[in-house]
């Protein structure tokens, strides 16, 4: 994961291989969530997430799947 940009627009990939769920994905920031954030299915359990951070410093991206968080979630970026 590249290190992401303020409002700017940041992707990233997730891939599931674990049956049949929903995909939920948040972002929030040191202050409040991000405001703008898309989930798009590309095929065979591949996704991009797009978001852009509204505001610099610490925040958190939080990717489960159905239930559960994928592993490594939630992650910690950094937004400079």
């Amino acid at each position: 994961m590249t290190m992401p940009d303020v409002a700017q627009l940041n992707t990233v990939y997730v891939v599931v291989v674990a049956g049949r769920n929903m995909l939920l994905v948040g972002v929030i920031g040191p202050r409040i969530p991000c405001e703008e954030v898309a989930l798009r299915h590309v095929g065979q359990g591949k996704y991009t997430v797009t978001y852009r951070p509204s505001e610099r410093g610490d925040h958190v991206l939080v990717v489960k799947w159905g239930d559960q968080h994928i592993p490594g979630s939630p992650f910690h970026i950094v937004v400079t």
